[in-house]
Protein backbone atom coordinates (compact mmCIF):
# COMPACT_ATOMS: atom_id res chain seq x y z
CA UNK A 1 0.00 0.00 0.00
CA UNK A 2 1.51 3.29 -1.34
CA UNK A 3 1.79 6.24 1.62
CA UNK A 4 0.48 9.24 0.50
CA UNK A 5 3.48 11.90 0.43
CA UNK A 6 2.88 15.12 2.78
CA UNK A 7 4.81 18.53 2.46
CA UNK A 8 7.12 19.09 5.16
CA UNK A 9 5.61 21.85 7.52
CA UNK A 10 7.86 25.15 6.93
CA UNK A 11 9.90 26.36 9.51
CA UNK A 12 8.28 28.36 12.69
CA UNK A 13 10.07 31.69 11.94
CA UNK A 14 8.96 31.34 8.24
CA UNK A 15 4.82 30.63 9.30
CA UNK A 16 4.73 33.07 11.55
CA UNK A 17 5.72 35.21 8.82
CA UNK A 18 4.01 34.35 6.51
CA UNK A 19 0.23 34.71 8.90
CA UNK A 20 1.66 37.92 9.69
CA UNK A 21 1.51 39.06 5.48
CA UNK A 22 -1.49 37.33 5.76
CA UNK A 23 -3.41 39.85 8.20
CA UNK A 24 -4.40 42.93 6.66
CA UNK A 25 -1.84 45.70 7.46
CA UNK A 26 -1.97 47.91 9.88
CA UNK A 27 -4.07 51.68 9.46
CA UNK A 28 -0.82 53.10 10.76
CA UNK A 29 2.07 51.95 8.38
CA UNK A 30 4.64 52.71 11.55
CA UNK A 31 3.20 50.11 13.45
CA UNK A 32 4.28 47.67 11.04
CA UNK A 33 8.51 48.43 11.75
CA UNK A 34 8.85 46.90 14.84
CA UNK A 35 7.35 43.48 13.40
CA UNK A 36 8.71 43.14 10.21
CA UNK A 37 12.36 43.58 11.07
CA UNK A 38 11.51 41.03 13.35
CA UNK A 39 10.25 38.73 10.32
CA UNK A 40 13.01 39.46 7.85
CA UNK A 41 15.60 38.75 10.61
CA UNK A 42 13.72 35.33 11.51
CA UNK A 43 13.72 34.26 7.73
CA UNK A 44 17.28 36.11 7.06
CA UNK A 45 18.92 33.04 10.09
CA UNK A 46 17.06 30.15 8.22
CA UNK A 47 19.65 30.03 4.93
CA UNK A 48 17.10 29.33 3.13
CA UNK A 49 18.15 28.46 -0.71
CA UNK A 50 17.72 31.67 -2.86
CA UNK A 51 14.89 31.12 -4.30
CA UNK A 52 12.79 29.95 -1.78
CA UNK A 53 13.12 33.26 0.13
CA UNK A 54 12.64 35.28 -2.68
CA UNK A 55 8.90 35.62 -2.82
CA UNK A 56 8.68 36.23 0.86
CA UNK A 57 11.43 38.99 0.62
CA UNK A 58 9.77 40.84 -1.83
CA UNK A 59 6.02 40.67 0.24
CA UNK A 60 8.23 41.82 2.95
CA UNK A 61 9.25 44.95 0.88
CA UNK A 62 6.08 45.94 -0.03
CA UNK A 63 5.27 46.38 3.69
CA UNK A 64 9.14 48.45 3.59
CA UNK A 65 7.32 51.09 1.51
CA UNK A 66 4.14 51.81 3.40
CA UNK A 67 6.31 53.02 6.11
CA UNK A 68 8.45 54.86 4.26
CA UNK A 69 5.44 56.82 2.49
CA UNK A 70 4.00 57.30 6.15
CA UNK A 71 7.75 58.51 7.99
CA UNK A 72 9.29 61.06 4.86
CA UNK A 73 6.43 63.89 5.25
CA UNK A 74 6.94 63.30 9.31
CA UNK A 75 10.19 64.85 8.41
CA UNK A 76 10.44 67.54 6.25
CA UNK A 77 9.74 70.27 8.84
CA UNK A 78 12.30 68.25 11.75
CA UNK A 79 14.93 70.51 13.31
CA UNK A 80 17.95 69.04 15.28
CA UNK A 81 18.05 67.75 17.64
CA UNK A 82 15.41 65.24 16.50
CA UNK A 83 12.58 64.53 19.25
CA UNK A 84 13.51 61.07 20.90
CA UNK A 85 10.06 59.04 19.69
CA UNK A 86 10.62 60.56 16.11
CA UNK A 87 14.20 60.05 16.12
CA UNK A 88 13.74 56.03 17.77
CA UNK A 89 11.05 55.29 14.68
CA UNK A 90 13.58 57.02 12.05
CA UNK A 91 16.42 55.12 12.73
CA UNK A 92 14.48 51.88 12.70
CA UNK A 93 13.56 52.65 9.45
CA UNK A 94 17.22 52.81 8.46
CA UNK A 95 17.55 49.52 9.60
CA UNK A 96 15.21 48.02 8.15
CA UNK A 97 16.45 49.32 5.14
CA UNK A 98 19.93 47.75 5.56
CA UNK A 99 18.86 44.52 6.27
CA UNK A 100 16.42 44.40 3.06
CA UNK A 101 19.48 46.15 1.34
CA UNK A 102 21.71 42.64 3.00
CA UNK A 103 18.65 40.57 1.86
CA UNK A 104 18.30 41.35 -1.74
CA UNK A 105 22.34 41.61 -1.74
CA UNK A 106 22.62 37.84 -0.56
CA UNK A 107 20.25 36.74 -2.95
CA UNK A 108 21.78 38.28 -6.00
CA UNK A 109 25.09 36.73 -4.77
CA UNK A 110 23.50 33.00 -4.05
CA UNK A 111 21.08 32.87 -7.02
CA UNK A 112 21.95 31.26 -9.86
CA UNK A 113 20.82 32.83 -13.05
CA UNK A 114 19.29 29.67 -14.46
CA UNK A 115 17.20 29.28 -11.36
CA UNK A 116 16.29 32.98 -11.36
CA UNK A 117 14.91 32.66 -14.95
CA UNK A 118 12.72 29.75 -14.25
CA UNK A 119 11.02 32.09 -11.63
CA UNK A 120 10.53 35.11 -14.61
CA UNK A 121 13.63 36.93 -12.55
CA UNK A 122 17.21 38.16 -13.01
CA UNK A 123 20.35 39.06 -11.39
CA UNK A 124 19.46 43.04 -12.52
CA UNK A 125 15.50 42.87 -11.00
CA UNK A 126 16.99 41.50 -7.80
CA UNK A 127 19.89 44.43 -7.74
CA UNK A 128 17.35 46.83 -8.44
CA UNK A 129 15.50 46.02 -4.90
CA UNK A 130 18.82 46.42 -3.23
CA UNK A 131 19.42 49.87 -5.05
CA UNK A 132 15.80 51.10 -4.06
CA UNK A 133 16.58 50.14 -0.62
CA UNK A 134 19.82 51.81 -0.11
CA UNK A 135 18.46 54.87 -2.45
CA UNK A 136 15.76 55.17 0.13
CA UNK A 137 17.45 54.72 3.15
CA UNK A 138 20.00 57.60 2.10
CA UNK A 139 16.93 59.71 1.68
CA UNK A 140 15.97 59.28 5.38
CA UNK A 141 19.56 59.58 6.42
CA UNK A 142 19.60 62.88 4.80
CA UNK A 143 16.67 64.09 6.35
CA UNK A 144 17.96 63.14 9.83
CA UNK A 145 21.15 64.41 9.33
CA UNK A 146 22.69 61.27 10.40
CA UNK A 147 25.72 59.32 9.49
CA UNK A 148 25.80 56.71 6.74
CA UNK A 149 26.08 53.00 8.29
CA UNK A 150 29.09 51.19 8.06
CA UNK A 151 29.72 49.23 4.16
CA UNK A 152 26.78 51.34 3.10
CA UNK A 153 28.92 52.82 -0.11
CA UNK A 154 30.67 49.69 -0.83
CA UNK A 155 27.64 47.53 -0.57
CA UNK A 156 26.02 50.88 -2.67
CA UNK A 157 28.81 49.58 -6.05
CA UNK A 158 28.71 46.28 -5.33
CA UNK A 159 25.20 45.95 -6.13
CA UNK A 160 25.84 48.22 -9.17
CA UNK A 161 28.96 46.42 -10.33
CA UNK A 162 26.77 43.14 -9.60
CA UNK A 163 24.06 43.80 -11.96
CA UNK A 164 26.47 45.22 -14.99
CA UNK A 165 28.15 42.43 -14.65
CA UNK A 166 25.48 39.98 -14.63
CA UNK A 167 24.40 41.44 -18.21
CA UNK A 168 25.91 41.45 -21.97
CA UNK A 169 27.27 45.10 -22.21
CA UNK A 170 27.13 44.73 -26.28
CA UNK A 171 23.69 43.73 -26.59
CA UNK A 172 20.25 45.50 -25.39
CA UNK A 173 20.34 46.13 -22.02
CA UNK A 174 17.27 45.42 -19.91
CA UNK A 175 15.36 48.10 -18.47
CA UNK A 176 16.40 47.49 -14.97
CA UNK A 177 20.13 47.87 -16.19
CA UNK A 178 18.78 51.88 -16.71
CA UNK A 179 16.36 51.94 -13.44
CA UNK A 180 19.64 51.05 -11.48
CA UNK A 181 22.14 53.58 -13.31
CA UNK A 182 19.43 56.68 -12.52
CA UNK A 183 18.89 55.69 -8.55
CA UNK A 184 23.00 55.08 -8.26
CA UNK A 185 23.45 58.76 -9.98
CA UNK A 186 21.02 60.32 -8.31
CA UNK A 187 22.62 59.06 -5.00
CA UNK A 188 25.98 59.94 -6.47
CA UNK A 189 24.55 64.00 -7.48
CA UNK A 190 22.54 64.22 -3.69
CA UNK A 191 25.83 63.65 -2.26
CA UNK A 192 27.98 66.05 -4.08
CA UNK A 193 25.44 68.61 -3.27
CA UNK A 194 26.50 68.68 0.53
CA UNK A 195 23.01 68.02 1.79
CA UNK A 196 24.59 68.18 5.11
CA UNK A 197 23.70 72.25 4.14
CA UNK A 198 19.92 71.90 3.36
CA UNK A 199 17.20 71.63 4.96
CA UNK A 200 14.92 68.52 5.21
CA UNK A 201 12.59 70.12 2.50
CA UNK A 202 15.08 71.46 0.20
CA UNK A 203 16.70 67.77 0.54
CA UNK A 204 13.69 66.33 -0.64
CA UNK A 205 13.28 68.87 -3.69
CA UNK A 206 16.40 68.14 -4.42
CA UNK A 207 15.88 63.98 -4.35
CA UNK A 208 12.64 64.83 -6.59
CA UNK A 209 14.66 66.87 -8.85
CA UNK A 210 17.29 64.29 -9.46
CA UNK A 211 14.64 61.57 -9.71
CA UNK A 212 14.00 62.99 -13.08
CA UNK A 213 17.28 64.63 -13.76
CA UNK A 214 20.11 62.80 -12.01
CA UNK A 215 20.78 60.30 -15.09
CA UNK A 216 22.94 63.35 -16.47
CA UNK A 217 25.34 62.12 -14.17
CA UNK A 218 28.49 60.50 -16.22
CA UNK A 219 29.63 57.31 -14.75
CA UNK A 220 33.18 55.84 -16.26
CA UNK A 221 35.18 52.86 -15.60
CA UNK A 222 38.13 54.48 -17.49
CA UNK A 223 40.26 57.40 -15.91
CA UNK A 224 39.91 60.64 -16.81
CA UNK A 225 43.06 62.48 -18.31
CA UNK A 226 43.03 64.86 -16.87
CA UNK A 227 41.73 65.12 -12.79
CA UNK A 228 39.40 68.28 -13.92
CA UNK A 229 35.91 68.28 -11.89
CA UNK A 230 35.99 64.41 -11.74
CA UNK A 231 34.79 62.55 -8.56
CA UNK A 232 35.95 58.76 -8.06
CA UNK A 233 34.41 55.61 -5.62
CA UNK A 234 36.71 52.89 -5.44
CA UNK A 235 34.65 49.58 -4.92
CA UNK A 236 37.08 48.34 -2.03
CA UNK A 237 36.16 51.34 0.20
CA UNK A 238 33.18 52.61 1.87
CA UNK A 239 33.48 56.32 1.39
CA UNK A 240 31.57 58.41 -1.00
CA UNK A 241 32.60 60.35 -4.01
CA UNK A 242 35.86 61.86 -3.54
CA UNK A 243 37.29 65.09 -5.81
CA UNK A 244 39.86 63.43 -8.24
CA UNK A 245 41.69 66.64 -8.11
CA UNK A 246 42.51 66.11 -4.37
CA UNK A 247 42.86 62.90 -4.03
CA UNK A 248 43.93 59.83 -6.43
CA UNK A 249 42.82 56.11 -6.34
CA UNK A 250 45.29 53.58 -4.77
CA UNK A 251 44.50 51.52 -8.32
CA UNK A 252 41.18 49.28 -7.04
CA UNK A 253 38.52 49.04 -9.40
CA UNK A 254 37.28 52.66 -9.47
CA UNK A 255 34.12 54.15 -10.92
CA UNK A 256 34.96 58.07 -12.17
CA UNK A 257 32.05 60.36 -11.65
CA UNK A 258 31.28 63.90 -13.36
CA UNK A 259 27.77 66.32 -12.84
CA UNK A 260 29.04 68.92 -15.25
CA UNK A 261 26.30 67.84 -17.74
CA UNK A 262 23.67 68.17 -14.70
CA UNK A 263 24.89 71.28 -13.93
CA UNK A 264 24.63 72.88 -17.00
CA UNK A 265 21.33 71.70 -17.00
CA UNK A 266 20.38 73.12 -13.89
CA UNK A 267 21.74 76.63 -14.54
CA UNK A 268 19.29 76.42 -17.78
CA UNK A 269 16.46 75.76 -15.38
CA UNK A 270 17.62 78.56 -13.05
CA UNK A 271 17.72 81.32 -15.30
CA UNK A 272 14.02 80.26 -16.73
CA UNK A 273 12.85 80.08 -12.53
CA UNK A 274 14.29 83.25 -12.14
CA UNK A 275 13.08 84.98 -15.49
CA UNK A 276 9.40 84.03 -14.06
CA UNK A 277 8.86 80.78 -16.59
CA UNK A 278 6.49 78.84 -14.86
CA UNK A 279 8.03 75.60 -13.15
CA UNK A 280 5.48 73.28 -14.81
CA UNK A 281 6.51 74.11 -18.14
CA UNK A 282 10.40 72.87 -17.47
CA UNK A 283 8.84 69.71 -15.74
CA UNK A 284 9.36 71.23 -12.15
CA UNK A 285 7.29 71.29 -9.28
CA UNK A 286 5.30 74.55 -8.22
CA UNK A 287 7.62 74.35 -5.43
CA UNK A 288 10.31 75.33 -7.61
CA UNK A 289 9.70 78.82 -7.92
CA UNK A 290 9.99 79.22 -4.69
CA UNK A 291 13.22 81.36 -3.58
CA UNK A 292 14.19 78.46 -0.86
CA UNK A 293 14.22 76.19 -3.17
CA UNK A 294 15.75 78.20 -6.11
CA UNK A 295 18.56 78.68 -3.47
CA UNK A 296 18.95 74.90 -2.93
CA UNK A 297 19.14 73.93 -6.37
CA UNK A 298 21.85 77.13 -6.70
CA UNK A 299 24.16 75.36 -4.57
CA UNK A 300 23.71 72.23 -5.95
CA UNK A 301 24.73 73.94 -9.19
CA UNK A 302 28.16 74.83 -7.57
CA UNK A 303 28.95 71.57 -6.10
CA UNK A 304 28.19 69.84 -9.24
CA UNK A 305 30.25 72.53 -11.40
CA UNK A 306 33.01 72.39 -8.89
CA UNK A 307 33.86 69.79 -6.40
CA UNK A 308 34.00 72.01 -3.61
CA UNK A 309 37.99 71.94 -1.55
CA UNK A 310 38.87 72.72 1.86
CA UNK A 311 40.64 75.88 0.80
CA UNK A 312 42.49 76.58 4.21
CA UNK A 313 43.63 73.66 6.56
CA UNK A 314 41.56 74.17 10.43
CA UNK A 315 43.12 73.89 13.45
CA UNK A 316 42.06 70.88 16.03
CA UNK A 317 41.13 72.63 19.15
CA UNK A 318 39.14 71.96 22.73
CA UNK A 319 37.92 75.18 23.35
CA UNK A 320 34.37 75.34 25.58
CA UNK A 321 32.02 78.18 24.18
CA UNK A 322 28.32 78.70 24.58
CA UNK A 323 26.28 78.51 22.47
CA UNK A 324 22.64 80.51 22.18
CA UNK A 325 20.65 78.74 19.36
CA UNK A 326 17.34 80.62 19.15
CA UNK A 327 17.33 83.81 16.84
CA UNK A 328 14.71 85.44 19.11
CA UNK A 329 16.49 84.05 22.58
CA UNK A 330 19.79 85.68 20.93
CA UNK A 331 18.45 88.75 20.68
CA UNK A 332 17.21 89.15 24.30
CA UNK A 333 20.41 88.04 25.62
CA UNK A 334 22.29 91.10 23.43
CA UNK A 335 19.84 93.45 24.81
CA UNK A 336 19.86 91.57 28.54
CA UNK A 337 24.26 92.58 27.72
CA UNK A 338 24.02 96.03 27.05
CA UNK A 339 21.80 96.85 30.50
CA UNK A 340 23.78 93.70 32.87
CA UNK A 341 24.84 90.22 32.77
CA UNK A 342 21.42 87.96 32.83
CA UNK A 343 20.70 85.92 35.71
CA UNK A 344 21.70 82.20 36.24
CA UNK A 345 18.14 81.35 35.45
CA UNK A 346 17.63 82.80 32.03
CA UNK A 347 21.35 81.87 30.91
CA UNK A 348 20.41 78.37 31.80
CA UNK A 349 17.18 78.37 29.58
CA UNK A 350 18.89 80.26 26.68
CA UNK A 351 22.68 79.20 26.47
CA UNK A 352 23.86 75.18 25.81
CA UNK A 353 27.79 74.39 26.50
CA UNK A 354 29.66 73.33 23.45
CA UNK A 355 33.12 72.71 22.30
CA UNK A 356 35.09 73.95 19.36
CA UNK A 357 36.41 70.81 17.78
CA UNK A 358 38.43 73.08 15.07
CA UNK A 359 38.43 76.36 13.35
CA UNK A 360 39.55 78.02 10.83
CA UNK A 361 39.87 81.50 9.14
CA UNK A 362 36.04 81.55 8.33
CA UNK A 363 34.61 79.38 11.39
CA UNK A 364 34.63 76.54 13.52
CA UNK A 365 33.23 73.16 13.87
CA UNK A 366 31.44 72.59 17.35
CA UNK A 367 29.56 69.41 19.22
CA UNK A 368 26.97 70.13 21.76
CA UNK A 369 27.85 69.04 25.34
CA UNK A 370 25.29 69.84 28.03
CA UNK A 371 22.04 72.13 28.11
CA UNK A 372 19.16 72.65 26.27
CA UNK A 373 19.10 73.15 22.32
CA UNK A 374 16.27 73.48 20.26
CA UNK A 375 15.35 74.46 16.82
CA UNK A 376 18.56 74.17 14.64
CA UNK A 377 18.39 73.53 11.14
CA UNK A 378 21.37 74.63 8.23
CA UNK A 379 21.04 78.09 7.32
CA UNK A 380 19.68 79.39 10.52
CA UNK A 381 21.64 81.87 13.07
CA UNK A 382 23.07 80.88 16.19
CA UNK A 383 25.39 82.88 18.68
CA UNK A 384 28.54 82.17 19.83
CA UNK A 385 30.87 83.38 22.70
CA UNK A 386 33.90 82.45 24.95
CA UNK A 387 32.46 82.44 28.18
CA UNK A 388 30.40 85.12 30.14
CA UNK A 389 31.49 88.73 28.93
CA UNK A 390 32.55 87.75 25.76
CA UNK A 391 30.90 89.68 22.96
CA UNK A 392 28.30 87.64 20.96
CA UNK A 393 29.80 86.71 17.38
CA UNK A 394 27.04 85.92 15.58
CA UNK A 395 27.12 83.02 12.96
CA UNK A 396 25.68 81.02 10.20
CA UNK A 397 24.97 76.93 10.86
CA UNK A 398 26.77 76.11 7.06
CA UNK A 399 26.32 72.20 8.08
CA UNK A 400 24.74 70.12 10.90
CA UNK A 401 24.82 66.57 11.90
CA UNK A 402 23.49 64.15 14.74
CA UNK A 403 23.97 61.04 15.66
CA UNK A 404 21.00 60.31 18.23
CA UNK A 405 18.85 63.07 19.50
CA UNK A 406 21.53 63.69 22.16
CA UNK A 407 23.97 64.69 19.98
CA UNK A 408 24.69 67.21 17.31
CA UNK A 409 27.54 68.44 15.39
CA UNK A 410 27.54 72.10 13.76
CA UNK A 411 29.76 74.01 11.20
CA UNK A 412 29.63 77.52 11.68
CA UNK A 413 30.90 80.71 9.37
CA UNK A 414 31.21 83.95 11.32
CA UNK A 415 28.98 86.38 10.30
CA UNK A 416 30.04 89.49 12.28
CA UNK A 417 31.89 89.55 15.73
CA UNK A 418 29.26 91.59 17.31
CA UNK A 419 25.61 92.74 17.10
CA UNK A 420 23.34 94.87 18.59
CA UNK A 421 19.73 94.23 18.78
CA UNK A 422 17.41 96.50 17.25
CA UNK A 423 13.64 96.49 15.71
CA UNK A 424 13.07 96.95 12.08
CA UNK A 425 9.54 98.49 10.67
CA UNK A 426 8.52 97.47 7.29
CA UNK A 427 7.45 101.54 6.03
CA UNK A 428 3.51 101.30 4.62
CA UNK A 429 0.86 103.60 4.84
CA UNK A 430 -2.34 101.36 4.73
CA UNK A 431 -2.01 98.31 7.36
CA UNK A 432 1.52 99.00 9.36
CA UNK A 433 3.02 96.15 10.24
CA UNK A 434 4.39 95.87 14.09
CA UNK A 435 8.14 96.05 14.31
CA UNK A 436 10.09 92.62 14.66
CA UNK A 437 13.24 92.18 16.34
CA UNK A 438 16.84 92.13 14.15
CA UNK A 439 20.54 92.12 14.73
CA UNK A 440 22.52 95.30 13.64
CA UNK A 441 25.76 94.17 12.11
CA UNK A 442 28.40 96.23 12.58
CA UNK A 443 30.40 97.47 8.94
CA UNK A 444 33.65 95.45 8.21
CA UNK A 445 35.61 97.16 5.54
CA UNK A 446 38.15 94.26 5.50
CA UNK A 447 36.03 92.34 3.83
CA UNK A 448 33.94 95.68 2.33
CA UNK A 449 30.85 94.86 4.17
CA UNK A 450 28.61 97.71 4.71
CA UNK A 451 26.44 97.54 7.97
CA UNK A 452 23.65 95.10 7.67
CA UNK A 453 20.47 93.78 9.30
CA UNK A 454 20.02 90.06 9.96
CA UNK A 455 16.27 89.34 10.85
CA UNK A 456 13.83 86.20 10.91
CA UNK A 457 13.52 84.97 6.62
CA UNK A 458 10.78 87.78 5.04
CA UNK A 459 11.18 90.40 2.25
CA UNK A 460 12.75 93.30 4.50
CA UNK A 461 15.38 93.49 2.21
CA UNK A 462 13.43 94.62 -0.95
CA UNK A 463 11.34 96.96 1.14
CA UNK A 464 11.98 100.71 2.75
CA UNK A 465 11.68 100.29 6.91
CA UNK A 466 12.38 102.20 9.83
CA UNK A 467 15.47 101.14 11.84
CA UNK A 468 14.64 101.50 15.85
CA UNK A 469 17.53 101.46 18.48
CA UNK A 470 17.89 101.63 21.98
CA UNK A 471 20.71 103.70 22.99
CA UNK A 472 21.20 104.99 26.64
CA UNK A 473 17.48 104.77 27.21
CA UNK A 474 16.93 107.11 24.45
CA UNK A 475 14.94 105.38 20.76
CA UNK A 476 16.53 106.47 17.62
CA UNK A 477 14.54 106.34 14.71
CA UNK A 478 16.13 106.19 10.98
CA UNK A 479 14.44 105.57 7.40
CA UNK A 480 16.30 103.17 5.90
CA UNK A 481 16.43 101.67 2.38
CA UNK A 482 17.72 98.04 1.73
CA UNK A 483 21.17 97.90 -0.68
CA UNK A 484 22.42 94.18 -1.03
CA UNK A 485 21.21 90.70 0.03
CA UNK A 486 24.25 88.82 1.25
CA UNK A 487 22.60 86.15 2.32
CA UNK A 488 19.53 84.42 1.90
CA UNK A 489 18.31 81.13 3.60
CA UNK A 490 14.95 79.47 4.23
CA UNK A 491 15.59 80.79 8.32
CA UNK A 492 17.14 84.53 8.03
CA UNK A 493 18.19 86.75 5.57
CA UNK A 494 21.06 89.37 5.79
CA UNK A 495 20.97 92.91 3.63
CA UNK A 496 23.19 95.80 3.69
CA UNK A 497 20.97 99.39 3.75
CA UNK A 498 21.29 102.73 3.50
CA UNK A 499 20.02 105.28 6.19
CA UNK A 500 18.11 107.71 4.77
CA UNK A 501 19.53 111.14 6.07
CA UNK A 502 17.41 113.31 5.17
CA UNK A 503 14.30 112.21 6.75
CA UNK A 504 13.20 113.46 10.01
Amino acid sequence: MRRNKTSPHPPVQLQEALDWLAEPPQEDPLLDLVPLRKHIAAVGSLALPALHRLKIDELLQQRAERIDDALVPMLLDVKLPLPMSLGTIAQGLIGLRAELGDTWQAVAGDADPEELARVHRSKAQICLQGINNLSRQFLVILLTATPTPMYFWRNAQALYHRAHDSVDPTSTLPAEIGAIDARFKAMLALTAAQPEGLTPREIVFLAEYLETHGVLTRIDAIPPEAAGDWLWLDANLDQPPVSLERIKPDGGRCLYVRLGELAALAAQHLDKLNDGVPPKSLGLPMQAAGADYRNALERARQCWATPRRRNFNRRPQSLPVEVCTQLSSLWTALQNDAVQEPDSAVCELTYSDWTVLNEGPSGYAIVHVVGAVTGIVPGCAVGLRTGAGAAWQICLVRWARSRSSTHVELGLEVLSPSAKPVRIQALSSRNPEPPVPALLLPAMPNINRNEAILAGRGDYNVRPFTLLQEHEAHLQVAECMPHRSLIETSSIEVFEFIRNSAAH
